[in-house]
């Protein structure tokens, strides 16, 4: 058995570790970085420790404590409160505000993870209380999410893009965000007539008027129109831009220090940065050249993007999205493209590997689909509302492979 195949196999036995016995993969990805890259591998401890993705933890860092902050002072809270009201209790219109609710505060930078945990049980409580279907208010808040989620500013999206930097690619600025929102708007249309959402027309349901934000809120509120600013218009670092503004925030006494520091995505952040480290000593060893052969093998120009999307799904089912498969699968890109001619480009490849892996959250598998589950009302089905999740990660599995194959035919998804 070779170097390569043994490291491929590495990353393999990780993520099962990681889900047999729930512990951060990340952890896992480090340990065998150390056994297969320097005692099998031959490579220098110091160059092992350099993989870790130092501007990418940075970047993390910086928005999940800015974003940590905005939900401890009730800046998001409030403000979800604020646009719920919006729909003065029509039922229908509930559904809707949810959806674009969810995308627009994932996309503004607290990602998909916190936005699902802030809006879920808010949301599937409203939806017990309004006769809306339990199973349409999860998928519409997480489908909203997810949409939002690999914005260029939410953690998500910066992990995509950087990815793509990293390995050849190149700067995908808005594609993957904005043929990721297109997608999931229109499967999230498919589930409301699914579902029964047209039945909801008519019906009403008493909401109270929230209360305005206070200074502290306001200026919080003030703190993310400059972070977007700063980084769309000035093209900030967007962690570097984080920070400052959280550290502003922290100084007027916005919320407490400690806090803040523990609202950090730090197991997020391990698992993507452990599992960073080890796709580079996979790489190093031959393991990621292994793997864009046998991807090669199974697919032509015509196949590339369906079976793609159908890979990168199968496989954030059972583990991490952002910290398992666009790191193992973006890296193969450039060469995969080579290997097929240049037929279907990296950067398209890269697309499909991130919306195919993040098309699939509802699963009950995935942390969304979990919460979700959590978050449903006592009086709810646990079980059934379990298996429903389950299946329509497969139909939305479907839908996305069978629609990016379609924008790749036409010549949209180029």
């Amino acid at each position: 058995m070779t170097i390569a195949i043994i490291s491929l196999l590495s990353l393999v036995l990780a993520i099962a570790i990681g889900f047999w016995k729930n512990v951060n993969v990340g952890l896992i990805a480090l340990t065998f970085s150390l056994f297969i890259g320097f005692y099998l591998g031959g490579i220098p401890i110091d160059k092992i420790i350099s993989y870790w993705p130092l501007k990418l933890f940075f970047t993390t860092f910086g928005v999940t404590l800015l974003f940590g902050i905005t939900k401890l002072n009730g800046t998001l809270e409030k403000l979800s409160n604020m646009m719920i009201y919006q729909s003065r209790g029509k039922t229908i219109l509930i559904v809707v505000v949810f959806y674009f609710l969810s995308l627009i505060l994932a996309s503004i930078g607290p990602g998909n993870i916190s936005t699902g945990a802030l809006l879920l049980p808010i949301g599937l409580a409203l939806a017990y209380q309004a006769k809306i279907p339990i199973a349409l208010m999860s998928i519409i808040i997480i489908n909203g999410a997810i949409a939002g989620g690999l914005s260029p500013i939410a953690p998500n999206g910066i992990v995509a893009l950087q990815l793509a930097l990293e390995h050849g690619v190149g700067e995908l600025g808005f594609r993957i965000y904005l043929t990721h929102v297109v997608s999931m708007t229109l499967l999230s249309v498919f589930f409301f007539f699914l579902l029964g959402g047209l039945k909801l027309k008519g019906n009403s349901i008493h909401i109270e008027k929230p209360e305005k934000l206070n200074k502290q809120q306001i200026i919080t509120l003030i703190c993310i129109i400059i972070l977007i600013l700063w980084v769309m218009v000035f093209g900030v670092n967007v962690g570097f831009a984080s920070i400052v503004l959280a550290t502003f925030l922290l100084i007027i006494k916005s919320a407490d220090p400690h806090q803040a520091i523990h609202s950090v995505a730090w197991t997020a952040i391990t698992l993507i940065c452990g599992t960073a480290v080890l796709i580079s000593v996979i790489s190093e060893l031959g393991g990621v050249s292994l793997l864009t052969t046998i991807l090669a093998q199974m697919m032509n120009t015509h196949t590339a993007i369906p079976i793609m999307a159908i890979l990168s799904g199968v496989m954030s089912m059972f583990s991490s999205a952002v910290g398992v498969v666009m790191p193992t699968l973006i890296p193969t890109a450039v060469e995969l493209a080579n290997k097929l001619n240049n037929t279907v480009t990296p950067a398209v490849i890269t697309i499909v590997i991130a919306i195919g892996s993040h098309f699939v959250t509802i699963s009950p598998f995935s942390t969304m689909g979990a919460i979700a589950i959590a978050s449903a009302p006592d009086v709810v089905d646990r079980k059934k509302l379990f298996n429903q999740l389950f299946m329509y990660a497969f139909v939305s599995l479907a839908f996305i492979a069978i629609f990016l194959w379609i924008l790749g035919l036409v010549g949209i998804l180029v």
